[in-house]
């Protein structure tokens, strides 16, 4: 093997650079919000400083973030991760401020513009942003982290890294393998030479490994069908288009986020009237929110479906920690805006997510597309930004479940935290969810041109869940009606 230290990211993770264009940045992120008091200093100011350090003597957990990408010359293979010879922390956690005090709509719209700025591929790909001057002298804490570095159960993976149960935890007896009091030295990175040789290495030998597969395929021949059948009802489904929407656009650089909050208890609630699951809760309800806001501006809902992609993670138990990168799958889930029944709403989608979970071959066949595309590297970005403006669907919703228990950043409660997830042309419409310490938290991202009225969807979110959870215990006291489904 050539020298120098590299790791080639997985086709999924590529991908995610391949999407991206200077006005659709394809990274994830959060808004958290603190206590304030523990992290300033006997001065009152916030210690950047110690946030610094702290975050300093946590990488060697996430040894990712001290990476790099560094692409093949000619396009001729995927990116590799190296170690990044010139870290720089203080580039990658910032301290900035509001005006005091500081209101909700201010921070969400700093959020919105942190958000629309696309990562420096020159560095590691991750971004900390520290906010000062909240009113209730809270504090917020911005991440960003690109799309390759993992999936959202990787990225709370991530953010577990840095943070506590405990305000002041006590110190553990230290673990062999722990080398946070060794100075880091980066690895060499491999010369471009290197990386292009490797790579028309690769192609040369490809031909053997196509071999090779078949063979294998051949005492396994209906595995090979099935493939090559979702293959071509992937491709078929792609000419098929929802109805658009008014998001359903090209978008700008420029982003709206808006946040949303719902006790995770109400949400539980309706779960348990009903035995569905928490997924298809989030699902109905953000199902009759689109319905409710649509009506409100005027749009015609009658026998109309939405259509919405959603990120159904395929991480075992014993795939957290620091293994980041992207394990998921997806599914099409259709909405039924037109059903004016909250419970009826429930309960379709509750049989449409079930019936999903047991035949994924469209999202396989979109992922053996993609595998397809990275055979061929000349093609690949053009193949692959192609699949993901090809999927039939109108917005992505995802529900990321994170820690039920209160969590602290050098001694400061973490009170809410809430997701972003990017949006690109031709689907301006995201809605996120993570569940935290009793909490679900939304938070919803369009184009800044696209839904000037986006603050409308995050209330009628909240108000659906309302909604539902009434109809729900109508349902359940009504001797006539029909229960649901059984699993």
């Amino acid at each position: 093997m050539a020298p120098g230290f590299r790791e080639p990211l997985s086709a999924t993770d590529a991908s995610f650079l391949r999407i991206e264009t200077e006005h659709e940045p394809q990274h994830v992120g959060s808004l958290s919000i603190l206590e304030g008091a523990p992290l300033r200093d006997e001065r009152g100011a916030l210690d950047i400083d110690r946030l610094r350090r702290h975050v300093g003597s946590r990488l060697h957990r996430v040894p990712r973030l001290r990476q790099r990408i560094m692409e093949v010359p000619l396009s001729q293979g995927r990116p590799v991760w190296v170690d990044d010879d010139r870290f720089d922390l203080d580039y990658h956690v910032r301290l900035t401020a509001l005006p005091r005090p500081g209101d909700d709509e201010q921070l969400s719209t700093l959020m919105s513009r942190l958000q629309s700025l696309p990562l420096d591929r020159r560095r590691p790909l991750w971004e900390m942003w520290l906010i000062d001057g909240l009113e209730g002298d809270e504090v917020g804490l911005i991440i960003k982290t690109h799309h390759a570095l993992g999936d959202g159960i990787a990225n709370v993976d991530l953010a577990m890294a840095l943070v506590d149960v405990e305000p002041h935890p006590p110190a553990a007896e230290r673990d062999p393998s722990d080398r946070s009091d060794v100075v880091w030295e980066p690895r060499p990175a491999p010369s471009s030479r290197d990386l292009l040789g490797d790579a028309i290495g690769r192609q040369l030998t490809r031909p053997l490994r196509v071999g090779r597969d078949a063979l294998a395929s051949a005492v396994r021949p209906r595995s090979l069908v099935d493939a090559a059948s979702n293959v071509v009802r992937t491709a078929a489904s792609f000419s098929k288009r929802p109805p658009s929407a008014p998001w359903n656009v090209a978008v700008t650089p420029h982003r709206r986020w808006v946040h949303a909050d719902v006790p995770f208890d109400l949400a539980a609630a309706i779960r348990e009237r009903v035995d569905v699951t928490l997924n298809d809760v989030v699902l109905a309800a953000c199902t009759g929110a689109l319905r409710r806001f649509l009506l409100a501006r005027g749009d015609d809902v009658e026998h109309r479906t939405l259509r919405a992609m959603v990120p159904v993670s395929k991480r075992g138990d014993d795939e957290h920690g620091d293994t980041l990168g992207n394990r998921i799958s997806l599914i099409i889930v259709d909405l039924p805006v037109a059903e004016s029944d909250p419970a009826v709403r429930l309960e379709r989608l509750h049989e449409t997510t079930r019936a999903l979970k047991r035949d994924d071959g469209l999202m396989d066949g979109a992922q053996r597309i993609v595998e397809l595309a990275d055979a061929v590297p000349i093609l690949a970005t053009a193949l692959t930004r192609f699949v993901s403006r090809s999927i039939p669907m109108n917005l992505v919703i995802t529900n990321v479940p994170g820690p039920p228990i209160p969590l602290y950043l050098l001694g400061a409660k973490i009170l809410r935290t809430y997701p972003y997830v990017e949006v690109i042309d031709g689907e301006g419409l995201t809605m996120a969810v993570v569940s935290y310490d009793g909490q679900l938290c939304f938070g919803v991202t369009s184009d800044r041109d696209v839904l000037a009225d986006l603050d409308d969807l995050a209330r009628a979110v909240e108000e659906e869940f309302e909604a539902l959870l009434a109809a729900v215990d109508d349902r359940v006291d009504d001797p006539t009606s029909v229960p649901f489904s059984a699993d």
